[in-house]
């Protein structure tokens, strides 16, 4: 797919996953088409996905050419006068609404000046735009700080009902408004309040908003006091387990660092499916990394966990650093260890007290666990009476390396130890579903290798038509039916190519059970399927089963022209 936006992410291909994040924000998108979708706000910690989301979120749209046009926007962790703030976020949503009018993708770098933007809005005949940029620039000259802002904030919302359009306003780290953005220019005089300017703009359901936050406390604290009402909630979590591997598989690709089937496995449970982690590990400082056993993950993780220089522990400090006033003595520290010990718990505030017997007054101890909530490194049980550590087991290996030592004299070493025996509890739990998800090592195959080796990949398959190669394929995954369609359809592998080319519909079974006739008509009903609603031109229809194949299934497919494979070369990664 084509980034019209650029992507944070680099390379497009690392974007892997978040399949259902990005299936239900779609629906959500069709319901701006006809004024039914309400704002929303993504929660979740940093570097999880939000802004590769909602980045890819602008392309597919931009691409999609349709009735929803997309802006994005940044707000940066730096402070800003007000009155830059305004101009950058007026002149961004105007420079993106006229590249996705013009489809002229060189107004997204486009001059931030207005004789410029006035120029363009007339020469693409979008003569409305013009009084919005001279209303705007009016004001500015003037110095009317308050009507400045005003007019940028309800620019997406105005222009849009100027054409009966619809638009999704798409705000980045949106927490750091209160926090960033000064009434004066010497940014002395902050505005701790500027988010409740959003109450009467998020309620538009013409131009909606979707607003991340990595600060998820902070975040949620602001919605709930000055846009109450305003954002349904949209919490990311991690990614399933099936997402996981793949990601792991197909960094290994691209950083070209070794990993085997139940390594990449292994390390999905060991990460809990956290895509950061994920990539952590792969891009870490750590030198000679390799994947292929448990020794390699294990040196890495350690790195990453306890060394200074590692970038997960790098940041999970900066939540921790947030709060220092408040953790930085004995009771703060013995407060998060507690939680930690016993963290598939919520634990009632009096509980804390007693057990820890801290001295603290009810009210300080409530006050001082609030604001751990609010920094993000413990959690609001089901009540406000009770806590819970967060569900995060290398956050707890991390605060605990830095701080028990000081409390009880634990030594970080034994952190190690502690990753070791959860690493071979989890290689013995491979083994249960070690086949459930082998179409990722096949999907990592063909994205990376087959292309370029294809006389041993053809080799490998029967019943191939004569023309068909492997191609570099503008998309491949593991393929369930857009919402759009409202059907539920899913098939292993969808491998999509352009032009002339063959696109690749396929199933996967890795299992000693051999192929049924059975299975392979309810494949091809699903292929077929997939190749209509795909408007896929030419296809082949493609089943690798580990277990071989039974007589009849193989005249079956003769008979269907689908190609077949129980080569478990397809299986090495």
């Amino acid at each position: 797919m084509q980034n019209f936006l650029s992507e944070k992410i680099g390379n497009p291909a690392l974007f892997t996953g978040r399949k259902r994040e990005l299936n239900a924000l779609l629906h959500w998108v069709d319901g701006i088409k006809t004024q039914t979708s309400k704002s929303k706000a993504i929660i979740s910690r940093r570097k999880t996905g939000k802004s590769a989301v909602m980045q890819r979120l602008f392309n597919i749209l931009f691409a999609q050419n349709d009735q929803v046009i997309p802006f994005y926007f940044e707000i940066k962790e730096t402070p800003q006068w007000i009155v830059e703030f305004s101009r950058k976020f007026f002149v961004t949503f105007i420079r993106q609404y006229l590249a996705f009018k013009s489809r002229n993708t060189n107004y997204l770098e486009y001059g931030e000046s207005f004789n410029l933007l006035i120029q363009a809005a007339k020469k693409e005949k979008l003569d409305y735009l013009v009084r919005h940029i001279e209303s705007f620039e009016h004001s500015a000259s003037q110095g009317y700080i308050d009507t400045l802002w005003d007019i940028a904030r309800e620019a997406p919302r105005t222009i849009a009902q100027h054409n009966d359009d619809r638009v999704l306003q798409m705000i980045d780290e949106f927490q750091f408004i209160n926090r960033y953005i000064y009434w004066d220019k010497d940014k002395k005089n902050r505005i701790p309040e500027l988010a409740g300017s959003y109450l009467h703009t998020a309620e538009y359901k013409n131009a909606p908003l979707l607003v991340s936050g990595s600060w998820v406390g902070w975040l949620m604290d602001d919605l709930c006091r000055m846009l109450p009402g305003r954002f349904t909630i949209f919490d990311f979590g991690n990614m399933p387990r099936n997402e996981a591997i793949e990601m792991a598989l197909n960094y290994s690709e691209i950083f070209k660092i070794p990993i085997s089937h139940e390594a990449a496995c292994v390390m999905a449970d060991l990460t809990e499916g956290n895509p950061f982690y994920i990539s952590a590990l792969f891009q870490s400082d750590y030198q000679e990394k390799d994947f292929s056993n448990e020794q390699g993950i294990l040196d890495v993780l350690d790195f990453e966990t306890l060394d200074k220089r590692g970038g997960i522990r790098g940041t999970w400090m900066e939540y921790i650093l947030s709060s220092i006033d408040r953790i930085n003595d004995t009771n703060g520290k013995k407060i998060i260890l507690y939680l930690c010990k016993h963290k598939d718990k919520m634990i009632p505030r009096d509980q804390i007290e007693k057990e820890l017997n801290l001295g603290m007054k009810n009210g300080e101890l409530e006050k001082r666990l609030k604001a751990f909530v609010k920094s993000d490194i413990i959690e609001q049980g089901t009540s406000d009476f009770r806590y819970q550590a967060v569900s995060d087991n290398i956050f707890e290996k991390v605060f605990r390396g830095v701080y028990q030592e000081e409390i009880d004299g634990f030594d970080p070493k034994e952190i190690r130890n502690e990753y070791q025996q959860l690493y071979r509890k989890l290689q013995g739990e491979f083994n249960k579903y070690k086949g459930e998800f082998s179409e990722y090592v096949i999907i990592n195959c063909l994205r990376h290798r087959a292309f370029k080796q294809n006389d041993l990949y053809l080799s490998l398959i029967n019943n191939l038509p004569d023309d068909f190669q492997f191609v570099d394929y503008e998309s491949i995954w593991s393929y369930s039916a857009s919402p759009v369609y409202k059907k539920d359809i899913q098939v292993d592998i969808f491998a999509q190519a352009d032009g002339d080319d063959y696109s690749l519909i396929g199933e996967v079974k890795n299992r000693k059970a051999k192929f049924s006739v059975k299975e392979a008509k309810i494949f091809l009903a699903k292929a077929l399927e997939v190749k209509q609603l795909e408007n896929v031109s030419k296809a082949l229809f493609f089943v690798f089963s580990a277990g071989g194949f039974f007589k009849n299934t193989i005249q079956f497919l003769k008979e269907n022209k689908i190609a077949w494979s129980d080569d478990k070369k397809f299986l090495e990664v």
